[in-house]
């Protein structure tokens, strides 16, 4: 009997047990959150149901891509081999949160594979667990900003002392500003691009709800990140023929989008204290200049962070990583939020490698699909990604994003294509 034969069935009971665990996933979240809020204690009900995301996910590609499996398997051993070094003089908390930031890097790769794997052999299979997903995690956004606007849920910011704030901004039952405004990215660019062929109405609703709930998050990432898929999709999803016969058109849409910035711009200080943050911003750029407002400090962290491991590690030991209790050994904010940096630093070189394979992955992929306007609007979603990553973080170190951005990197495609047939022939 081969291996193939004895694997099958288990890796049919993972596929069917996947397609009803995944459409959950920003819900578990979301019920996470309100635990944490309600009773100080969330019982440990994401971790352990995306552990088991992951652990099913393993067993089905062992069956059909073991090389896949045994790779990243090899990278995440690389990465924690710094940080093990460290363990022995640390407390139990710091090598958990070594192994979780590993398997956080490394989980879109895996979540991926999987969901190519599947739209290969189970196409149908995959169409629902791609819609099913889409529909829940989209009302729970929804829910979730209503259930903030209602008074219930955490603010996105705390209170800085001696800046008066009107508005520190709303996020519901999640725990993480910066993870939910990435989500809200890879969502919105989702439903826009299902939207936008043949049902208008809808994309311009979904467009302002998208655009609300970045306003009540207050975050750059969801501000700007929504807006340039708003503006760009339409245009994006135009077929290769327009742009040659429609030159001058975009021309003056580009130009339309200048003037609208450049408008944005000069009315800054009014729109900043309508949305109540000038104050807060004002004290920031007095504080740390105009680096301090566009990465919010981070590049301070990141130097002290780097000055540090210099100082009390050796060359060798920073090239392997030095892990999250290393540094927290000597500074109290360890974390630069610059993902690339922090898995440097944390993981060494393996980190950086999970991060640029990452990346190199989901660009290859989208840019192969290029010729489809879907696979374009993929590729300025990635090419957001990428940029949030690598100067506010949350991408790659998110426990939030790794499964949807994986979901639309492998489906949103076949899903858009799948409904403009059944559309053209209907």
């Amino acid at each position: 009997m081969s291996f193939a034969t004895l694997t099958s069935p288990l890796q049919q009971r993972s596929d069917k047990l996947l397609g009803w665990l995944i459409p959950l996933f920003l819900l578990v979240d979301c019920l996470n959150g309100a635990l944490l809020q309600l009773h100080g204690i969330s019982y440990g009900l994401s971790v352990f149901y995306k552990l088991l995301l992951l652990l099913l996910m393993t067993l089905a590609l062992l069956v059909q891509q073991p090389k896949v499996v045994l790779g990243l398997l090899l990278l995440l051993l690389l990465m924690l081999l710094g940080p093990a070094l460290q363990w022995p003089v640390l407390a139990q908390r710091w090598w958990l949160a070594d192994i979780q930031l590993a398997i956080k890097a490394l989980s879109p790769l895996l979540a991926f594979a999987y969901l190519v794997s599947l739209q290969q052999r189970l196409p149908a299979t995959a169409h629902l667990v791609f819609k099913h997903t889409l529909i829940i995690s989209a009302l729970v956004l929804l829910l979730n900003a209503v259930a903030g606007l209602a008074g219930f849920g955490f603010t996105a910011y705390q209170p800085l002392d001696g800046v008066a704030q009107s508005f520190l901004g709303i996020k519901g039952f999640f725990y993480s500003t910066n993870e939910l405004s990435a989500v809200l990215l890879v969502l919105s660019c989702a439903l826009l691009v299902l939207c936008w062929a043949q049902h208008k109405l809808a994309y311009w609703g979904i467009s302002a709800t998208a655009l609300v709930i970045a306003v009540l998050l207050l975050t750059k990432t969801g501000l700007f990140g929504v807006l340039l898929l708003v503006l760009l999709i339409p245009l994006l999803m135009q077929p290769l023929s327009f742009w040659q016969r429609q030159r001058k058109l975009v021309y003056w849409l580009l130009l339309a989008m200048v003037l609208i910035l450049l408008a944005v711009l000069f009315n800054g200080e009014s729109l900043l204290k309508l949305l109540g943050i000038y104050d807060k911003l004002t004290f920031v750029y007095q504080q740390r200049g105009i680096s301090g407002i566009l990465l919010s400090s981070r590049d301070y962290y990141a130097g002290r962070i780097w000055q540090t491991t210099a100082e009390h590690y050796t060359d060798w030991q920073r090239m392997l990583g030095v892990g999250q209790g290393g540094v927290a050994l000597y500074l109290k904010k360890y974390f630069a939020e610059l993902d690339w940096f922090d898995l440097l630093v944390f993981h060494g070189v393996a980190g950086l490698l999970a991060f640029v394979l990452c990346f190199a992955v989901f660009f290859r992929h989208s840019w192969q699909l290029g010729a489809n306007g879907a696979g374009r609007s993929l590729l300025l979603l990635n090419l957001l990604l990428l940029l949030v990553s690598s100067v506010a973080g949350h991408i790659l170190t998110s426990g939030m994003l790794w499964l949807p951005w994986a979901l639309c990197n492998a489906l949103l495609v076949h899903q858009h294509q799948a409904r403009s047939k059944d559309e053209r022939y209907s």
